[in-house]
C-alpha cells in the first residue's frame, strides 16, 4: 500500500483495497473494474457540474495554454485571479465584498481564524481569540480546522489546540429537543444556552463563531425556525465575530446561491469553496466585510505587509475554471434550477419518510437526507444501494443525498427509486435478522 488513504483504516486498506475509480460520465462514475455507479452526493459534495463537463475541461486547457501559474504575493498577481475575485464580491451576500484565496476549505478556515486573531489584535483585544465551535460540525483537517471540527475521530491521536475552541451543542431538534418542545423553543434554549456559555467563558476571550448554514457531515442538520437568528442576537450581544462556513452549502446547494440568503445569515467572514469550481481544480477563498477589511488593511499597512498566503493561493488555472463554473450557474438560473429539481428530490422523499426504519427525511434544495432508526439501519441501506448502482453517504444513521445540479430528471428518479427499495431491503433485513 503506497498511499496513506484518508479517512480511512489503514490496516483495513492493506486487505481490503479502496474502490479505484478510472473515470467519469456526467454524474456517474465508472470503476477500474467496469462497474458503474450514479454518484448521489456529488463526490465529497463538490462536484456540482459532474466528473467531466467539457466546458471547465475546456477552460482550464486553455488558462494552462496562456499562465498555467503564477502568484498573488508581494505586489504581483494574476488578471484571471483579480477577475474572479470582483465577480464574487459582487455575487456574494450581505456586506461581503472582499476575498482572500487560498487551495482547500480547511486551509479557508485555518486563514479565516487567524484574521480573527489579526483583526482582534489590530483592535486591542489581545485575549480575545477562542472560537465556538458546535457539536457535529465539520470545519477541515487542518490543525485549528480539526480542533474546530466537532468530531473526536478529527482530534484523536493529533494533539490539535482544542483549547482554543469553544464547544456548543448542535440544532438538531429531531435528537435533541426535550419533550414538548417545539422548534422556536428549542432555538430560543439553543441561543440562551449560547449566552450562558459566553458569559461563563469571558467575552473578551471569545473572538468569533464559526458555523455552517446548514450542518453537512454532521448529518445533514437544517436549522430550526428562530436559530440562525438568535445565534446572531447573542453573538452581536457580545461583540463576537460570525464565520459563516459555506464550503458545502455555497454556490447553490439550499436553493440560493448561498446558505446565508437561505437562512437569514449576515456573517463577518464566509468561507467558500468545493462548488466554487466545481471541484475541478483545488481552489477556496475566505470572503470578508469592509469592516474587518478596513481594520486589517491598516494594521498591515502598520506592519508593511499583510504577512499570510498559500503558495497556490488565487492559482489562475483555477480562477479561470472558477470564472467558467460561475457563468454555467448563471446561465441555468442556479436557483431556480436548484429548486426544481429539489422539488422533484422531496417529492420522492415524503413516501420514504413513512417506510419502516426511517425516523425522518429533510430537505433544503438539492441537500436532504433519510435519517434511519439506528446506525446500523443505515449500513444495510448503504450497502443495498451500492449493489444497485448508487453512491449515497452514510453520517452515523443518516443517508445523506447531495447529487450534482447536472442531474436529469430520470437520474432522480432512479437514486430515488434506489433509496426507496434499499430501504425497503434494510428493513425486511431487519425484521428476520
Amino acid at each position: 500500500m503506497a498511499q496513506l488513504y484518508p479517512f480511512t483504516d489503514p490496516r483495513v486498506a492493506e486487505t481490503e483495497a479502496p474502490r479505484s475509480m478510472a473515470r467519469g460520465d456526467n454524474v456517474r462514475v465508472t470503476d477500474t473494474e467496469g462497474n458503474t455507479f450514479l454518484d448521489a452526493v456529488s463526490g465529497l459534495w463538490c462536484a456540482s457540474l459532474g466528473f467531466n463537463h467539457p466546458r471547465l475541461i475546456r477552460a482550464a486547457e486553455a488558462q494552462m495554454q496562456k499562465l498555467a501559474y503564477y502568484h498573488s504575493f508581494m505586489g504581483r498577481t494574476c488578471e484571471v485571479t483579480d477577475r474572479l475575485a470582483k465577480r464574487l464580491a459582487a455575487r456574494l451576500p450581505g456586506d461581503l465584498s472582499h476575498v482572500f484565496f487560498a487551495a482547500s476549505g480547511s486551509e479557508a478556515v485555518e486563514t479565516a481564524v487567524k484574521i480573527v486573531r489579526y483583526y482582534q489584535n489590530a483592535r486591542g483585544k489581545h485575549g480575545k481569540k477562542r472560537i465556538i465551535a458546535r457539536e457535529g460540525g465539520y470545519h477541515g483537517s487542518g490543525q485549528m480546522a480539526a480542533a474546530l471540527t466537532g468530531m473526536s475521530y478529527c482530534h484523536d491521536g493529533f494533539d490539535v489546540p482544542l483549547d482554543m475552541v469553544v464547544r456548543v451543542g448542535r440544532p438538531h431538534y429531531l435528537r435533541d429537543a426535550h419533550p414538548g418542545e417545539n422548534e422556536l423553543d428549542f432555538s430560543k434554549r439553543m441561543a440562551r444556552e449560547l449566552d450562558e456559555t459566553i458569559r461563563r467563558e469571558g467575552p473578551d476571550t471569545i473572538g468569533a463563531f464559526i458555523g455552517e448554514p446548514a450542518m453537512g457531515s454532521g448529518g445533514v442538520i437544517l436549522p430550526p425556525e428562530g436559530y440562525w437568528q438568535g445565534v446572531q442576537e447573542v453573538l452581536a450581544r457580545h461583540d463576537i465575530l460570525l464565520i459563516a462556513d459555506e464550503i458545502i452549502t455555497g454556490f447553490g446547494r439550499t436553493g440560493n446561491w448561498f446558505g446565508c440568503e437561505t437562512w437569514g445569515i449576515e456573517p463577518d467572514l464566509m468561507t467558500i469553496a468545493k462548488q466554487l469550481t466545481a471541484a475541478y481544480f483545488p481552489m477556496s477563498a475566505v470572503a470578508m466585510t469592509s469592516r474587518v477589511q478596513d481594520v486589517i488593511a491598516d494594521a498591515a499597512h502598520g506592519m508593511g505587509t499583510f504577512g499570510h498566503g498559500v503558495t497556490y493561493g488565487g492559482h489562475p488555472v483555477g480562477a479561470a475554471v472558477a470564472l467558467e463554473t460561475l457563468d454555467i450557474y448563471e446561465e441555468m438560473d442556479l436557483p431556480a434550477h436548484v429548486n426544481a429539481l429539489g422539488a422533484r428530490i422531496g417529492r420522492a422523499l415524503g413516501p420514504i419518510g413513512e417506510m419502516p426504519g426511517v425516523l425522518q427525511t429533510r430537505r433544503a434544495g438539492m441537500l436532504a437526507a433519510a435519517e434511519m432508526e439506528t446506525e446500523a439501519d443505515a449500513i444495510a441501506v448503504m450497502a443495498a444501494a451500492e449493489r444497485r448502482g448508487v453512491f449515497f453517504r452514510r453520517i452515523g444513521p443518516v443517508v445523506a443525498i447531495s447529487p450534482p445540479y447536472t442531474v436529469t430528471k430520470d437520474d432522480i428518479d432512479t437514486l430515488m427509486g434506489v433509496l426507496a427499495a434499499s430501504v425497503e431491503e434494510a428493513a425486511t433485513l431487519a425484521t428476520t435478522a
